[in-house]
């Protein structure tokens, strides 16, 4: 009686409802993404179909059967997506037939974001066959001979949306947005509304790509059901998933490419509810086809690249992206930093009031400076003279770049040099700086002057007697080596000289 009681509970359940619960969590769908949402279609600019058979609960007498067809791909501009979805779900003596076409719209948000929009148009028919309808003695009954079948067709839309974001997906979908009447001889049948929403995150190590997947689906007539995935997939040819649902159904499956053009998957479900204990779990074949690849693959995709290896994965969302984002923000950076030395060089600067710096220079870029020979920068401090004695660098004494503002940093190593000079009272102290070898000659030698001059203010500021001070700025020093921007700061260095009497 238990199991009579359990298989008319199944056969009406599927009869009351083709987007079934139990439908829309289907192993076929980490593979084909458009069977979690339309909005899917045509994203990854492939075009794709995929084929599957679903048996639910093998041995219970009645149990749901699905065969459904998926096709979706691109629409020539890449922005649009175009998607075909027939299924059909035979549970007992019911028949419930839905196809559907979708259009869909992807709208690109920044370098690794992008929102999608999709309508998808629908036709449902359910039939009843009752000449097959048996009464309670397992027999044949006779008053539905001469009716025998019953059937009602209706129109319905759905409308899904899916938000991307570096490896991040989030879809929702109702697939029954209007909802529409069936009409039967016997009555007047309005089907439930269901709301199917995905989560996902794809994690790249390596050869794997590791996805958590959460799946929520709710009718207003059946309720919250949840489901949890987690798939790893391994070098773009080989998946594997485990999932669990609020329902008590474990699944299991596995995937393969078998060629940049075909896929194929198995998905076993079992549990240990009532429904469960009296069958031989829940069974899912399916197989993929890549009816036109994109050049650049993109996820999310069961099909592998044709050159694809196991040491260069090409994952499209994912660290690739924020490495290429850098790398570009790296180059736009160098653009400008070699834009405003050419100008530095060519003598734009001088053209300016000097900002910060309060000095000007004259241009005159049609006149070639005189060639002359250079001294060559070995970094190294002038030798003691008579009057001075040996210099002694400041070592992190900082200014501005192009200036001569003296950073707060800076401070440290100045009031260093007050106290010597407080110490030896009677000595003097003379200030020397250089600068890079970037700029004319005068240019750098006027920058240089004024560098020694900000720092002796600094010195009257902490108490000593400007009398004590002299400045010199010596200018840039040249070299025939290239040095890049944080070898340029030693160039920029300041030292000073105590007197010898």
């Amino acid at each position: 009686m238990t199991k009579k009681l359990i298989i008319a509970t199944v056969c009406m359940a599927a009869a009351l409802s083709a987007s079934a619960q139990e439908t829309y969590f289907r192993g076929q769908n980490y593979a084909d993404r458009f069977s979690v949402a339309p909005a899917f279609a045509g994203f990854n600019g492939n075009d794709e179909a995929f084929v599957s058979y679903r048996r639910n609960m093998l041995g219970i007498e009645g149990a749901p059967r699905n065969l459904k067809l998926d096709v979706n791909g691109d629409i020539m501009n890449q922005n649009a997506g175009y998607g075909i979805d027939i299924t059909s779900e035979k549970s007992g003596n019911f028949t419930n037939l839905t196809a559907a076409i979708t259009y869909a719209y992807h709208i690109k948000l920044g370098s690794e974001a992008s929102l999608s929009l999709a309508v998808s148009p629908t036709l449902l028919r359910s039939s009843y066959n009752l000449a097959k309808a048996t009464t309670f003695g397992a027999q044949t009954d006779q008053a539905f001979q001469n009716e025998a079948g019953l059937s009602a067709m209706a129109f319905d839309a759905g409308v899904s949306l899916m938000f991307n974001m570096a490896g991040l997906y989030f879809s929702a979908n109702i697939p029954r947005t209007i909802c529409g009447d069936m009409k039967f001889a016997n009555g007047i049948y309005n089907s439930d509304r269901v709301f199917n929403g995905e989560l996902s995150y794809q994690l790249s190590t390596g050869k794997f790509i590791i996805e958590p997947i959460a799946d929520v689906s709710y009718a207003l007539k059946g309720g919250l059901d949840y489901k949890a995935s987690v798939a790893a997939k391994y070098n773009q040819r080989a998946w594997v998933t485990v999932s669990y649902s609020s329902q008590y159904w474990v699944g299991v499956g596995a995937g393969l490419a078998t060629g940049s053009r075909v896929a194929v998957g198995y998905m076993f479900e079992t549990g240990n509810s009532t429904i469960a204990s009296n069958c031989s779990g829940t069974h899912e074949i399916y197989v993929g086809f890549c009816i036109s690849k994109n050049q650049k693959r993109k996820e999310p995709t069961a099909f592998a690249d044709d050159d694809c290896s196991a040491s260069t994965p090409v994952i499209q969302n994912n660290n690739n992206s924020d490495l290429e984002r850098k790398l570009q923000n790296e180059i736009r950076n160098r653009e400008n930093e070699i834009k405003r030395l050419e100008d530095i060089i060519n003598g734009y600067h001088s053209g300016h009031s000097g900002g910060e710096t309060g000095y000007t220079t004259p241009t005159n870029n049609n006149t070639p400076a005189p060639s002359q020979p250079q001294p060559a920068n070995n970094n190294s401090p002038e030798p003691a003279s008579d009057e001075w004695k040996q210099p002694i660098p400041f070592n992190n004494v900082v200014f501005g770049y192009g200036n001569a503002k003296l950073f707060p940093s800076s401070n440290t190593e100045l009031d260093h040099c007050v106290s010597v000079l407080k110490k030896h009272d009677g000595a003097r102290v003379k200030i020397v700086a250089y600068t890079d070898e970037l700029g004319s000659a005068e240019y750098c030698r006027i920058l240089s002057s004024q560098r020694a001059d900000a720092i002796k203010k600094y010195l009257v500021s902490k108490g000593i007697a400007e009398s004590r001070i002299a400045t010199e700025g010596k200018g840039r020093k040249m070299s025939d080596a290239k040095f890049n921007s944080e070898q340029r700061i030693g160039l920029n260095k300041v030292e000073y000289c105590l007197s010898k009497n």
